[in-house]
């Protein structure tokens, strides 16, 4: 018998029939009865932490590195107790990357393995005083970013255009969501002993010593004198207080789970793709909703207002390039000074403006010369604007010598003239212009972490005051420069004819040294580890002098 659809009764259950006998295969929407079908949406989970024994060991050199980080480095950022930190954990890093078979071993991973490595090396050879803050941030941002490219994990799988997002997953949203994976890893040794019994031991002797910390301190403030005197020798023979390592014991725990969660998240791709490249693109794309019209009108206005703005002022706006004050200017400070802070912001904000109107427009660059055109017009008027604030501060330096707030903006200058120049290249040749950026930015940066900028900026006031251009000593540059202002003052000391300043000199001298053998015999909050070649050179050359004497 033939069964055409047709629907037959079952124990009081309606069935259908497909030719064939396929009830299965049937379609809901071919019948005019209701049929209702359960929809179940997939929702993305993130996939469970599966430790082995080498994330159970790197969990254990984790907490090393987290308490060396904490006594070494956190507090101070000084002296070579930063490098050895910094090579350890590029050391690790990378060991446990290779032993996780996902080092990319690509040019961007060497390379920000190399500036990593520089800019902590640095800190054993110069003390870098008025450089410290940047100096500190771009070492925390190059070593987080290292494991983001030595992984394999940057959106572009090196650095490109969505170094926003990369950033944003390596600073935050890796390391905070596999917070928890350095004590779930203990786990492993769970798995990895057949009696159950290596974790428990592992988590006595843990509990054991915090205790034994907390506890000590106690009972030595309660001994009459013998328990004292035993823990002051294993002190002297083991060079420890127990106070200290519980106060650096707990800011190490948060600083290791940090440091793990980004590693070993990294390594398993957990939480890796929370911002998904995709969405970005449409995210970009939904941005060009102006029409090319509105991005001409607004970039031709922004030309021409430079262009009249430079003309109007030609004779006030170029004289710095000649050495001298236009009229009605009687103190060079006051011509150097007027408006070079005004030019950088607006350095700056072309950037900015450009960025927005190629981001902006429907029509993209590639197909519009007029948008090309306006972007290659805009960038020469920046260079103008530069080259004339990088002038009035020239003319200023020659005037008044060097310091570490002209040296750092004639820096910014120097790279925001190169990323403009990079923006003119762009309208001609396809390459990614944030890669190029940060790359240049990094090399400038590792570059004055290695040349020591305060020892330039003493030595070329130095070397200008012996010569005779400079009127005056500042001994205030001299102080903030620290231990890379000794050897300067020293030439300077032994070769003016200044009572006034020899006096001020000779002073500022006698304390340094002392400063120097305190924070050599007593350390700097954290141990002779703060030290660098630079103090030591200092000291070795305060010693020969005979001004203190």
């Amino acid at each position: 018998m033939s069964v055409d659809n047709t629907i037959t009764e079952n124990n009081g259950n309606d069935s259908k029939e497909l030719p064939g006998g396929d009830a299965a295969a049937l379609q809901p929407a071919a019948y005019a009865y209701p049929y209702y079908a359960r929809q179940t949406t997939a929702r993305k989970v993130k996939p469970a932490f599966k430790p082995t024994m080498i994330d159970f060991v790197f969990a254990l050199v984790v907490f090393a590195l987290g308490y060396l980080f904490s006594r070494r480095v956190f507090f101070t950022w000084q002296g070579w107790g930063v490098t050895l930190f910094t090579a350890l954990y590029l050391l690790t890093v990378t060991a446990y990357l290779i032993r996780k078979e996902v080092f990319a071993g690509n040019a961007a991973s060497w390379f920000w393995l190399g500036i990593t490595m520089a800019a902590g090396v640095s800190y054993a050879l110069w003390e870098n005083r008025g450089f410290t803050g940047i100096r500190a941030l771009f070492l925390f941002c190059s070593a987080v970013y290292y494991v983001l490219t030595a992984s394999g994990l940057a959106v572009m799988g090196k650095t490109g255009n969505y170094l926003l997002i990369d950033g944003l997953n390596a600073v935050i949203l890796i390391p905070f969501r596999n917070f928890l994976n350095q004590y779930i890893s203990f786990g492993a040794l769970k798995r990895g002993d057949k009696k159950g019994k290596g974790l428990a031991v592992f988590l006595g002797i843990l509990l054991a010593v915090f205790l034994l910390i907390c506890i000590i301190p106690m009972l030595r403030r309660a001994d009459s004198g013998g328990f004292s005197v035993i823990l002051d020798y294993i002190a002297d023979v083991f060079s420890f207080n127990f106070g200290i390592v519980l106060f650096y014991f707990v800011f190490s725990i948060p600083i290791a789970a940090y440091i793990y969660g980004l590693v070993s998240g990294a390594a398993h791709k957990r939480a890796a793709d929370t911002i998904k490249p995709e969405g970005a693109e449409k995210a970009v794309a939904a941005l060009r909703f102006f029409q090319p019209a509105t991005i001409h009108i607004m970039l031709g206005a922004v030309c021409g207002l430079y262009i009249v703005f430079i003309a109007c002022q030609v004779p006030y706006f170029f004289s710095a390039f000649t050495g001298r004050r236009p009229e009605g200017w009687l103190i060079y400070a006051e011509y150097a000074r007027q408006g070079f802070f005004e030019l950088c912001g607006i350095a700056a904000l072309n950037l900015v403006i450009l960025t927005a109107g190629n981001v902006t427009s429907k029509k993209r660059r590639a197909d519009s010369r007029l948008l090309k055109a306006f972007n290659i017009g805009l960038a020469v008027i920046t260079l103008v604007l530069i080259a004339t604030a990088f002038s009035k501060m020239a003319l200023y330096i020659n005037v008044y010598g060097l310091t570490m707030p002209r040296l750092l903006p004639c820096v910014f200058m120097v790279f925001m003239a190169i990323v403009f120049v990079a923006l003119i290249a762009l309208q001609k040749w396809d390459f990614s212009i944030v890669r190029f950026s940060l790359v240049a930015g990094a090399m400038i940066l590792c570059l004055l972490c290695l040349t020591d900028p305060d020892a330039l900026v003493v030595r070329y006031n130095t070397n200008r005051y012996l010569r005779g251009t400079l009127p005056s000593y500042d001994m205030e540059i001299v102080r903030r420069a620290g231990d890379a202002g000794v050897i300067p003052a020293i030439e300077v000391y032994e070769r003016t004819a200044d009572v006034e300043l020899r006096n001020q000199l000779s002073m500022y001298l006698s304390v340094h040294l002392e400063w120097i053998d305190y924070r050599t015999e007593n350390g700097l909050g954290s141990g002779a580890n703060t030290l660098s070649l630079e103090t030591y050179r200092a000291r070795e050359r305060l010693r020969q002098t005979v001004f203190w004497k």
